[in-house]
């Protein structure tokens, strides 16, 4: 079957990434309507991309391409888990994490190739408090930084390392983590649950992670000395955070994590409300079909 008889769609976040990434997407948008190949959506909010995509899986399209950041990718997979469409994914976000960890080209004529000529594998997704994420979830500094950084004018690497900056204060808190190997507990900064290997920018909170494998790992970052925080960034920079004795890594399929009071959520890096008391994080396996470039 050609392209051009194949069912497939694109659906572009409009308002994704840096300025940069925006300008890409228009330059993709026309190209791909000029040559009339695929069907073109750009939904205006989330709850016309969810709608969209759902559509387009009840129609057995073959696959649905997700041109976006992380949050793009989240609200378009959420809608195909379980179906028969597949998604693509084009990266047009300020750190495409998980396109990063399926190492999808971030030039977007190498990455619709994968339109033209698809590897296709299934891979695991997971849930937290029944809400569903595809990368990474967590609670604490990270979180917090997502709810900053979604305020921020300026997108993009810069703006997200001037959030990081101006939120270095953050307090750790008491938790306890159990899964079905155990129980940990402790003074934490951060809790990140893994399905993928890194936040976005090559920053890689868990190198080894996959998505194919049936099981989450759960990223305990201690309390750090603000001393150490440069030696912390070049270790998940260079893939070497595994070596750090202020970062504690559990594997599992299901966590419960127990903590006092309300802490900020993120989902897939974006911000997520807040959740107070528990929250229960638990992997879906061989729950989606991924196209990458052949």
């Amino acid at each position: 079957m050609t392209a051009s008889n194949r069912k497939i769609a694109f659906l572009i976040n409009p308002i994704s990434g840096s300025a940069s990434a925006r300008k890409s997407g228009t330059t993709m948008i026309n190209t791909l309507k000029q040559e009339g190949k695929y069907n073109i959506f750009e939904p205006q909010n989330p709850a016309e991309m969810l709608a969209i995509t759902k559509d387009l899986a009840q129609k057995n399209y073959e696959a649905v391409f997700a041109c976006g950041g992380d949050g793009t990718l989240n609200l378009i997979s959420s809608q195909l888990l379980g179906t028969e469409t597949a998604m693509g994914i084009v990266p047009l976000g300020s750190g495409n994490g998980y396109a990063r960890h399926q190492n999808i080209p971030l030039n977007w004529q190498q990455a619709i190739k994968a339109a033209q000529n698809p590897v296709e594998t299934v891979r695991d997704t997971a849930m937290l408090n029944g809400f569903h994420f595809l990368n990474i979830a967590g609670l604490g500094f990270a979180a917090k930084i997502s709810h900053e950084f979604k305020q921020e004018a300026h997108r993009g690497f810069k703006g997200y390392v001037k959030t990081v900056l101006k939120n270095m204060k953050m307090e750790p808190f008491k938790a306890s983590i159990q899964n079905e190997n155990g129980l940990w507990e402790g003074d934490v900064w951060m809790v990140d649950f893994c399905n993928g290997s890194q936040w976005g920018n090559n920053f890689r909170i868990d190198p080894g992670a996959r998505d194919d494998d049936g099981s989450l790992s759960a990223i305990i970052f201690k309390k750090i000395s603000p001393i150490k925080i440069p030696v912390l960034g070049f270790q998940l920079a260079t893939g070497k955070a595994n070596r750090s004795p202020d970062i504690y890594r559990i594997n599992g399929s299901k966590f419960v994590i127990g903590f006092e009071g309300k802490k900020p959520l993120h989902l897939d890096g974006e911000a997520f409300g807040f959740i107070e008391g528990q929250a229960v994080i638990e992997v879906v396996p061989k729950s989606l079909k991924i196209w990458t470039p052949g």
